[in-house]
């Protein structure tokens, strides 16, 4: 994925004098939340951690290969451009300083690719110690000796540069050296995390899509210009089935139920054989024609090594006047801390499940209202899963409200909301 990293590094490590090697703190427990909307594994999905082999091999902090030679941060991937359009916030994960900008460059970059240059932050936060953010989308709005509190947005997600996919890349840098945040067994240092998200041990499912039409050309991924439903006309029809997994292995044993809505079994797929995964994600499309009959709710189950990762309703319907747009399902929200301060970064986590948050399969996009004593303080559309509300935003004794709309474009679901008093 974003193999020029080590240009950015080298150009940090020119610009403040230091020298690899110098080593110093790593920030233990500084970091409390991830400066990328989204919720990792869930919308948001690691595709790379730091190489910590000093040689030609390579090792992640879990002691596996989620990494590639050399490679000096966090790569965080979105699910498809589509997404990407309609935004992916990213934060300056610390207060500090900008030391560098670099604007202007083509963000949409797709396989392999030999861009010298991306779109990215380089953030100063003092005793030698530096946040790089890279693939950004052209329009920053930084300037150089700007400075920057915790959880303010600095950047769009995007896929500028030398990069494959949108994503974040996220690189702590610490004298002049390159810092692992993640703990594990092969980094058994202190986390840089405050609360380290849990590694996942067990392959899920990302994101389930059905069509009438083929995932083909532009309807494939990363650009997903795909016309979804959750809605076919009863006969015989086509269903077009995209399967996203995270943590999947290769040689995953994959097996596709369709139950009609009494419960019998119209068609079974299964296939032990590997479909392209890279580090964990992977993803594959299915045909099947069946005879949709009787009209009702249908069900379509998805199994992998024998385990159910989706249980995904569609309907079938007597005429196609019958099809409708259907609004996103309800969801719930939550705020972390539960009681901020004004020190404090605020999360606002959207509870939802991927698989089955839009009844006809289409993305869902949140619109995020922050309010701080009935104020208005951020407002932002956003495909991630989370929003954050900036360090010093959450007065004392002032009410800290997110209110939450989502929607498919066209149709507003229901909105939902989490206060808390700030400490």
């Amino acid at each position: 994925m974003a193999r020029r990293r080590l240009l950015v590094c080298a150009f940090v490590l020119a610009v403040t004098g230091l020298t690899p090697g110098a080593g110093g703190a790593n920030g233990a427990g500084e970091l409390t939340f991830y400066p990328q909307a989204g919720i990792l594994w869930q919308d948001l999905y690691p595709g790379n951690f730091v190489d910590l082999d000093p040689g030609p091999g390579i090792r992640d902090f879990e002691c596996g290969t989620q990494t590639y030679d050399g490679h000096t941060g966090t790569d965080s991937v979105i699910r498809s451009f589509r997404e990407m359009d309609i935004g992916v916030p990213v934060f300056a994960a610390l207060a500090g300083r900008v030391l560098s900008v670099q604007d202007g460059e083509y963000d949409r970059r797709f396989g392999p690719t030999v861009s010298q240059f991306d779109n990215h932050v380089v953030l100063e936060h003092g005793a030698g110690r530096f946040t790089i953010y890279g693939h950004l989308r052209k329009g920053i709005a930084l300037k150089r000796g700007q400075h920057v509190v915790a959880g303010q947005q600095i950047g769009w997600t995007s896929s500028s540069g030398n990069s494959s996919w949108p994503h974040l890349h996220f690189t702590s840098q610490v004298g002049g050296e390159v810092v692992e945040l993640w703990a594990g067994p092969c980094n058994d240092g202190p986390s840089g995390w405050a609360d380290q998200p849990a590694y996942p041990t067990e392959p899920y499912l990302r994101e389930l899509e059905l069509s009438g039409k083929p995932f083909v050309g532009k309807a494939e991924l990363p650009y997903d210009e795909a016309k979804r439903t959750g809605t076919f006309v009863a006969g015989v029809r086509t269903i077009h089935t995209r399967l996203e997994f995270g943590l999947l292995a290769p040689g995953a044993k994959l097996r596709v139920r369709v139950y009609r809505p009494d419960g019998s079994m119209a068609v079974e797929r299964a296939s032990g054989a590997t479909f392209g995964v890279h580090n964990g994600m992977g993803n594959t499309s299915l045909s099947d024609r069946l005879t949709l009959r009787p009209v009702g709710r249908w069900r379509l189950v998805v199994d992998v090594d024998g385990r159910t990762v989706a249980d995904a309703p569609f309907s079938v319907v007597a005429r196609r006047r019958d099809v409708h747009n259907r609004a996103p399902s309800p969801i719930g929200v939550e705020l972390v801390p539960t009681l901020p301060s004004p020190t404090n970064v605020v999360q606002c986590r959207v509870r939802t499940s991927l698989v089955t948050e839009d009844p006809d399969y289409d993305i869902v996009r949140y619109r995020y209202r922050w309010t701080v004593g009935g104020q208005l303080v951020r407002s932002v559309t956003s495909a991630a899963l989370s929003d954050v509300l900036r360090e010093g935003a959450a007065t004392a004794g002032a009410a800290v409200r997110c209110t939450v709309t989502p929607s498919d474009g066209k149709v507003f679901g229901q909105t939902a909301s989490a206060t808390a008093t700030s400490r």
